[in-house]
């Protein structure tokens, strides 16, 4: 669209004269939308209250009142609650519309001081530490509840997060907090599981309609997961060609899903995760002692990334 397009519509008498004022006066400038601008000053908001909170904890765990303390916290999370069970509408299978511009932010806050209380209940009293597998999933399962029933992709995000979290720690739930957890835990593997499990859940609830636009945030969580596994196990397993197949059997998936969606970031990531098992297979076996050709083999390879992005960044979103 051009500056003279609506003119030339209302000269064809395609659109009303007052149509016409209104868009006149985006297309030449005078009226500005920051609607994007005033988003994120909310998510940013809440970041920093609820971060502000934290500190202000922990800079005062020994002067402030426990119980003031956690009190407060515990009624600002359950006032956000009761706010969104109030104003939000009924649910629904397909995306809702915020009641109103602010209704996301109050559930993501209720949500992160939610998070705020079970931190400051651990790190105050320790009461967590023999319930720690049961308490992550009631906590990621009330997140993932919250999610759908308010249609909040913030909230989401953490809820995936929290189950990643009760996965690893429901691993060994007495040693997370004796220093041998990461050493006897093979997180890799269970990254590689949560994300081909999760994904595969996704997808089952997409072809069943049901909130279709949280599926990119589910493969977007997943595939950071399961190629941070592979590339792990890669790197430091014995039977590292299994883990090659994984990346290679990973990047067969999320290019698909990026020709699907038209999404350049899981072609991204597939182009990325496999340069790195292509690379580390090639210092395994035929180039393990070629000095020369690693020098050919860096530079062609960081020229043929600068193609991928020139040729391929305009056709995706």
């Amino acid at each position: 669209m051009t500056k003279n397009t609506p003119r030339e519509l209302f000269e064809k008498g395609l659109i009303r004269e007052d149509q016409f004022s209104k868009i006149d006066l985006i297309i030449s400038g005078k009226v500005v939308s920051v609607f994007y601008e005033l988003q994120t000053l909310l998510y940013l908001g809440v970041l920093l209250f609820t971060t502000g909170v934290g500190i202000l904890i922990y800079m005062n765990i020994g002067s402030l009142g426990h119980l003031i303390s956690i009190s407060a916290l515990i009624l600002l999370s359950i006032g956000c609650f009761y706010y969104a069970f109030k104003k939000g509408v009924a649910y629904s299978n397909e995306s809702v519309k915020p009641v109103t511009p602010y209704f996301d932010y109050v559930v993501l806050l209720g949500a992160l001081v939610f998070v705020s209380v079970a931190g400051y209940l651990q790190f105050q009293f320790g009461i967590l530490n023999e319930n720690l597998e049961l308490v992550t999933l009631i906590t990621s399962v009330f997140f993932f509840y919250i999610a759908y029933r308010f249609d909040h992709l913030g909230v989401l995000s953490v809820a995936i997060t929290a189950l990643a979290s009760f996965w690893s720690v429901s691993i060994s739930p007495q040693k997370w907090y004796s220093g041998t957890f990461f050493e006897t835990a093979n997180l890799h593997i269970v990254a590689i599981i949560f994300g081909v499990l999760v994904a595969t859940i996704a997808l089952v609830l997409e072809m069943r309609r049901i909130k279709m636009h949280f599926t990119f945030t589910y493969l977007n969580f997943c595939s950071l997961l399961f190629f941070a596994g592979a590339i792990t196990g890669l790197f430091i397993s014995a039977w590292w060609f299994v883990y090659l197949l994984l990346i290679y059997g990973g990047c067969v998936f999320a290019y698909l899903m990026a020709m699907r969606r038209k999404s350049f970031l899981f072609l991204l990531y597939a182009f990325i995760c496999a340069y790195i098992g292509t690379t580390y297979l090639l210092e395994k076996t035929i180039l393990r002692d070629a000095i020369e050709i690693w020098f050919l083999y860096s530079i062609f390879s960081c020229g043929g990334f600068i193609y991928f992005i020139i040729k391929f960044k305009n056709y995706f979103k």
